[in-house]
């Protein structure tokens, strides 16, 4: 059976505000590489931090709402590197005028997530299939850049199950292995491929939206909403002294400490997919800035172990000349109360200094 079209939204445009992933739309490539090549945008990419409660401070609002500059935020929980990589990949777009930014969590090198890299379910929340047919004729046509994305479904190719034919497609292509497994299927998908693809690449349907009125900020203001920031999170830290707020210490922590599985980078599939993510925007005339976030290190027992992935992370965005905020803090002695509102997802304070870190970057 041919694979039908999914339905077209419509988005506003320049894009602005938080998509937690591509349900809802499935074109959003097509928008969101359009805004990559124009710069009209800021376009932040992270993981679980952009879930947390909503703030004020969270870049989401505070650029769209107080400083009248257009921003998206794209991601939520398990959206790493390869996944990045893969959104930007399907984009095609130059980033030479690219207003990007990207949110590092440490929690993507340790532990499982460090092992395995992106899981599957949630390559695909981003990828869905009018992403993956551009990819997938790159693939065709052996693009370097894209083959990763047919070795990857190849990797999972057991985790698939029922998959569409062009995710089929690319999974078959990502080895000698699958090729010769699905040999039979290849010219079947590839027909149906060819015969859908207008339709699915018939691109994103936008209309105009203008932001509010743009606004300057001095060095005082940023200075007040840091103090203000420390003050509300302290006002929310009552029954702990480890600067978490109140209910999340209550239901996680509760006196407990965690400790975090580490291993070297070239252990790691998540250190290999940041590399390939920081290669690709360089290939691609890209200069992002990167935000490597904390740890709480009153909760974290062996954080220091965590900190030489830490200073491999800041080494290698330097060799590239790509800018940071380097946010990472081991020591208790000097860790900022607001920095963060749990354990590892930002607070006030460390929202604060993403926006103000971001505004002089792309002011």
């Amino acid at each position: 059976m041919s694979p039908t079209s999914p339905p077209r939204d419509t988005l506003d445009y320049p894009l602005h505000g938080y998509l937690a992933n591509y349900d809802g739309h499935p074109y959003l490539y097509d928008a969101l590489g359009k805004s990559l090549s124009d710069g009209s945008s800021i376009v932040l990419l992270g993981s679980s931090e952009l879930t947390t409660e909503d703030h004020p401070s969270k870049p989401m609002n505070f650029f769209n709402d107080r400083l009248g500059i257009p921003l998206i935020a794209i991601g939520h929980a398990d959206n790493q590197s390869f996944s990045m990589y893969a959104q930007l990949l399907a984009t095609a777009a130059d980033l030479s005028h690219s207003k990007l930014a990207i949110l590092v969590s440490p929690t993507w090198f340790t532990g499982k997530p460090g092992r395995r890299g992106t899981n599957l379910a949630n390559f695909l929340e981003y990828q869905p299939s009018p992403s993956l047919y551009r990819i997938q004729a790159r693939v065709k046509d052996r693009d370097t850049l894209a083959q990763p994305v047919a070795a990857y479904l190849s990797d999972h190719i057991d985790e698939l199950g029922t998959a569409g034919p062009v995710v089929r497609w690319l999974a078959h292509d990502g080895s000698w292995r699958t090729r010769l497994l699905y040999f039979f299927n290849q010219p079947w998908d590839a027909a149906i491929i060819g015969h859908t693809r207008a339709e699915m690449q018939k691109g994103q349907a936008t209309k105009p939206w203008a932001p509010g009125p743009s606004r300057n900020m001095e060095a005082d203001q940023w200075s007040t909403l840091y103090q203000a920031g420390i003050k509300e999170h302290l006002a929310q830290c009552t029954n702990n002294s480890v600067f978490v707020n109140d209910s999340f210490y209550a239901e996680y922590v509760n006196g407990a400490t965690r400790t975090l599985e580490t291993y070297p980078p070239g252990r790691s599939r998540e250190a290999g997919d940041f590399i390939r993510l920081l290669n690709y925007i360089k290939t691609m005339n890209g200069k992002p800035f990167f935000i490597i976030q904390p740890l709480n290190p009153y909760v974290y027992a062996n954080i220091k172990e965590v900190t030489p992935t830490m200073a491999w992370i800041r080494n290698e965005l330097e060799a590239r000349g790509l800018p940071y905020l380097d946010l990472w803090e081991d020591d208790t002695a000097t860790f900022r109360p607001g920095t963060l509102t749990d354990v590892m997802h930002l607070g006030p304070l460390g929202w604060y200094r993403v926006d103000s870190a971001l505004y002089s970057y792309y002011k």
